[in-house]
């Protein structure tokens, strides 16, 4: 066995304007962030502005974010070019060459994004979506079908 050493925790940023290049953060906290190969945990920001970056879980009143991967993000607006989303929550959402599992938000504006799910109240543009309404609605109906047969069968073998 190897004897590694613990790594040490990753460093805070909090500031009115913060601008961060080519490092790794905790969390965030700022009005204004510029991030330039950046790897932030968690952000907290007002508007911030992420160019080959990747973060954990950002929540933000304006993101831009430009071939970098997101986990989760929730936004008032929120724009993402080339890039990887897990969740994305918007008001407004505007999408171009992304792949994200869920898409969530009121006014979804989109070119070339391929999704697992998305909701939206006004979806606009070329999206591909893994299944449709019917496809959606027969994975629901067996996987809670399946589950009720093995509560059954746990109840009964109890």
């Amino acid at each position: 066995m190897s004897d590694s050493s613990p790594q040490p925790p990753l460093p805070d940023a909090e500031g009115k304007v913060v601008a961060l290049n080519q490092t790794a953060v905790g969390n965030l906290r700022a009005e204004r962030v510029t991030a330039h190969r950046v790897a932030v945990r968690r952000a907290d920001v007002e508007r911030l502005e992420a160019v080959q970056t990747a973060i954990g879980f950002s929540r933000s009143g304006e993101l831009r974010a430009e071939n970098s991967a997101l986990g989760v993000s929730a936004a008032r607006e929120s724009t993402l070019r080339n890039g990887l989303a897990g969740i994305n929550i918007a008001g407004n959402a505007r999408l171009e060459n992304v792949a994200a599992q869920w898409v969530i938000g009121g006014n979804i504006h989109a070119r070339r994004v391929l999704s697992l799910a998305v909701i939206g109240v006004n979806i606009d543009g070329d999206l591909r979506t893994v299944m449709g309404p019917r496809a959606a609605l027969a994975f629901g109906l067996g996987l809670g079908f399946s589950t009720l047969i093995v509560r059954v069968f746990k109840w009964m073998w109890k």
